[in-house]
């Protein structure tokens, strides 16, 4: 089948309010940098690659 995705869905926590929420990545240009989440809470632009940062994970089982 052509055309179909498949839906990425993350938990992210946001670095700015530590609100969780799940989200699909939004795509906002060309760079990686432009890839990532906006919090509905308190509306910070969240990069990808820093809410998938072990530093920012709350699991426990996630190494220092």
């Amino acid at each position: 089948m052509s055309g179909v995705t498949r839906e990425r869905s993350y938990d992210v926590e946001c670095p700015h309010c530590h609100k969780t929420f799940a989200a699909e990545p939004i795509e906002g240009g060309r760079a990686a940098r432009y890839l990532g989440f906006k919090c509905p809470h308190c509306k910070l632009f969240v990069p990808l690659l820093r809410a998938t940062d072990a530093g920012l994970s709350r699991d426990p089982d996630v190494a220092d």
